[in-house]
């Protein structure tokens, strides 16, 4: 999947995390015990993913958005990031994709960032996600971090093989 970065008169930090082949049905015990401890509500729809942004989101105080890749309507999407806004997905059909995981989820792409968040905490919370995933879900998640400038940024999700 292709995803272009559209300019924006804001610098605004953008970490952007994909993973595929992420086994989200069931969930996680130490996840849920850990939402418990802390005494945070489950993500809703609930979904192991789902709770695991929930868990981070209160460390780390930035927007975080989940989509799944599978049923995204294009091969490339565009990510909107504009100051007072939270950061959003389009597609040239649809002018807003509305973020969402469920428990089927298994190709899932992560936006972290808005405009109050400094660029330390976009890049922490990214790691930190990164690192989660691949300890409780044993997958490696691709994490590129950019800054929203005056011109179009082109990434891509997967790395093509050499």
């Amino acid at each position: 999947m292709k995803i272009e970065i559209l300019p924006s008169n804001t610098a605004i930090p953008l970490a952007i995390l994909s993973v595929t082949g992420l086994d989200n049905r069931e969930l996680n015990p130490a996840i849920e015990k850990q939402l418990a401890l802390r005494d945070l509500k489950p993500a809703n729809p609930q979904s192991a993913l789902a709770d695991l942004l929930v868990l981070i989101g209160d460390r780390h105080h930035v927007q975080m958005q989940a989509w799944d890749m599978a049923v995204l309507p294009e091969e490339t999407i565009q990510v909107q990031a504009l100051r007072n806004q939270p950061v959003t997905l389009l597609t040239e059909q649809q002018p807003r994709l509305a973020a969402g995981l469920d428990g089927k989820s298994s190709q899932v792409l992560v936006v972290i960032g808005d405009a109050q968040a400094d660029e330390a905490t976009v890049h922490a919370t990214g790691q930190e996600l990164q690192r989660k995933i691949k300890a409780f879900f044993g997958r490696q998640a691709r994490l590129q971090f950019r800054t929203g400038s005056t011109e179009t940024q082109d990434l891509n999700t997967t790395r093509s093989v050499s």
